[in-house]
């Protein structure tokens, strides 16, 4: 009897242990990075209980308007993968797997086309693969940092359509440190709210 009274307890304690872990993991968190190259996002990760709660799947979004140098530009990108934290409480150093993608599409008001000066349009789009390291530091509030590079093929010019006929123009995107044609740097840091 008392050989069973010690197994119910240990179960017991066991098993509300691994609630207090699992409630201490908060596993929703909501939150807002900004980097490249996302720009502003807000973030969205679910710990899940995969390989002891080290697996979080992560979501970001942004969509964003702003005139640069007489350019009307309206953003958007979608990043969705996966963390595994070292720890398994969800929080720490991570590494990270992501698929971004970004689509800009820009008005400009003075583009130069064979038959004179006219207002164009313009696309920008790209896919990446994102491998990442990062940390997550913080429990119910967290601060976050990432680093990383996105593997795919950036584009060096854009096709201006004009607004008034079919005619078009190459505009070349400008150079930016540390990004090639086969990739870019990724850097983001955030802030957040981690649930249940």
């Amino acid at each position: 009897m008392k050989t069973l009274l010690k197994f119910i307890t240990a179960i017991l304690i066991l098993c509300s242990t691994q609630i207090d872990a699992q409630e201490s993991i908060k596993p929703l968190r909501i939150g807002a990075k900004i980097g490249v190259p996302n720009i502003i996002s807000a973030n969205l990760e679910y710990v899940t209980p995969l390989l002891d709660n080290r697996v979080s799947i992560m979501l970001d979004y942004m969509s964003l308007s702003k005139t640069v140098d007489d350019v009307n530009v309206n953003y958007n990108n979608f990043e969705i993968g996966s963390n595994i934290y070292i720890n398994n409480t969800g929080k720490g150093f991570y590494g990270g797997i992501s698929y971004f993608s970004f689509n800009a599409e820009g008005t400009y008001s003075d583009v130069e086309f064979d038959s004179g000066t006219n207002e164009g349009t313009a696309n920008i789009e790209f896919n990446t693969i994102n491998l990442k390291i990062g940390a997550k530091l913080g429990r119910t509030f967290f601060f976050r940092i990432e680093a990383g590079y996105g593997l795919g093929e950036i584009p060096e010019y854009v096709v201006v359509k004009s607004n008034s006929n079919n005619e078009t123009s190459i505009e070349e995107i400008p150079e930016v440190p540390g990004i090639s044609e086969s990739g870019l740097p990724v850097f983001n840091i955030g802030i957040g709210f981690s649930f249940m």
